[in-house]
């Protein structure tokens, strides 16, 4: 079980990312914002099926 540190570490970086493809959004980068959403279902994909 994370600590209260790492478990706000965490959160941080998430909160980064989000902003981050908000931005994407805003600029209408929808393709590089697309590839990125592909990629991450991808390696989730991945992740569930070891």
């Amino acid at each position: 079980m994370p600590t209260d540190v790492q478990f706000k570490h965490e959160l941080r970086k998430q909160l980064a990312e989000v902003e981050r493809k908000l931005e994407m959004l805003r600029n209408k980068e929808y393709e590089k914002l697309e590839k990125e959403y592909l990629r991450e279902i991808e390696d989730i994909q991945k992740s569930l099926q070891d």
